[in-house]
């Protein structure tokens, strides 16, 4: 393994491990010829330098009014990196005794509504694990665009832990998806999911979710988008729209 690469997987940034090599493969390295060396900036090789005698890992005497860089014995990184460990420690166990009041801080500072956007089919995938945390989801507009888009695979992955934790299914549904003769069988075999149909003229290619104190609009398409709210008042008010429409749409 090249030093650069060595410096740079044990936290050091990549310059100061281009720096570090420079010195130590010449006998007698100056600020130019590391500049040469490396192709770094004269003034950031110069910073590079008092950062790596900073950290005890270089030094320099003056000769002929020039100074002379040179690399302190490479035991030194292995006792720099256990002073970082140490002093990491000691921070988490400061941060650990008041992670408490940090937290009811964070939570007493919590915007009313918040928002969050998901972008990409990877974006779709993080917003639908999370729901995998409410025992409850509700569906309007539902048309399993999740299989045409997002993946077979997936689908079934997912579906298959939200039956393991019993979690419930309330889908109104395009009339058009249902039709389609291979989400009408899926829908039948799947546990824990009841369903009603929109009128055969509503059509659309999103669907919203509602779940816990979350609403999310998702778009299916190519690449598909998502836009979730949190607040619980507007997650009340679309629940309530919700069963307004399942009360009147007829059973399936």
């Amino acid at each position: 393994m090249k030093i650069g690469e060595l410096f740079r997987d044990v936290g050091f940034s990549e310059g100061e491990g281009r720096v570090y090599a420079a010195i130590l493969a010449h006998k007698s390295p100056t600020l130019q010829s590391i500049h040469e060396d490396t192709g770094i900036e004269r003034r950031n090789v110069y910073d590079i330098v008092n950062k790596l005698i900073s950290k005890g890992l270089a030094t320099y005497y003056v000769e002929n009014k020039k100074k002379i860089y040179h690399v302190t014995n490479p035991n030194k990184i292995l006792g720099y990196l256990n002073e970082q460990e140490e002093e990491i420690e000691n921070s988490k166990k400061l941060v650990g005794a008041q992670l408490g009041d940090l937290t009811r801080m964070y939570e007493g500072s919590k915007e009313e509504i918040h928002a969050e956007l998901y972008r990409g089919n990877e974006g779709v995938k993080t917003l639908m694990e999370e729901m995998l945390d409410y025992k409850d989801h509700y569906f309007i507009g539902g048309n399993l665009g999740v299989v045409k888009f997002i993946g077979e695979l997936f689908w079934t992955k997912w579906n298959k832990k939200r039956e393991e934790k019993k979690i419930r299914w309330h889908d109104i549904i395009t009339w058009h998806s249902f039709v389609r003769a291979n989400d009408s069988k899926r829908l039948m075999k799947m546990k824990y999911c009841e369903y009603k149909f929109l009128p055969k003229e509503f059509w659309s290619p999103h669907v919203i979710f509602i779940y816990g104190d979350k609403v999310a609009n998702v778009l299916w398409r190519e690449q598909s988008f998502a836009f979730q709210i949190q607040n619980e008042s507007i997650a009340k008010s679309y629940l309530d729209y919700f069963n307004y429409l399942w009360k009147t749409l007829p059973k399936p």
